[in-house]
């Protein structure tokens, strides 16, 4: 997965690009791009960069896989939790209201990752592989 962007400042440790609006997305169909106009990478190669350089910017296939499971997993235990808290309190009930239970804590299992989710780290997320020009 890889993106292209122009450097527009250099901080300490932090790197701020401009994403090139015509380079393929990465995934998030520009809409992370559009609304912060600058994404927040590392470097951990050392490369020589200066302001207003073209990088290519890439994320580690290991960062999303961790990304996507903190994700998507959360609220299948929420789902496996609300199912069973509901039929060992009210195991006379039938199935269709442990079920009705379960997608409820999943839901609210998911807007809790939502709301409390923070961005990846620089070093967690993206990074410039290398200087196009």
């Amino acid at each position: 997965m890889t993106e292209r962007g122009r450097i527009r400042e250099i901080r300490e440790e932090q790197i701020l690009i401009v994403p090139d609006r015509d380079a393929s997305c990465f995934g998030c169909m520009k809409m992370e791009c559009k609304n912060a106009e600058l994404l927040n990478v590392g470097n951990p190669r050392g490369l020589p960069l200066k302001t207003g350089q073209v990088v290519e910017v890439n994320i580690s296939a290991r960062s999303l896989s961790w990304q996507t499971l903190t994700i998507l997993l959360p609220p299948l235990f929420g789902f496996a939790a609300g199912f069973v808290l509901f039929r060992r309190f009210f195991g006379e009930a039938g199935e269709g209201a442990a079920a009705f239970t379960g997608v409820i804590f999943l839901f609210a299992t998911a807007f809790l990752i939502y709301r409390f989710r923070k961005k990846p780290k620089p070093s967690a997320g993206f990074v410039i592989t290398r200087i196009i020009y």
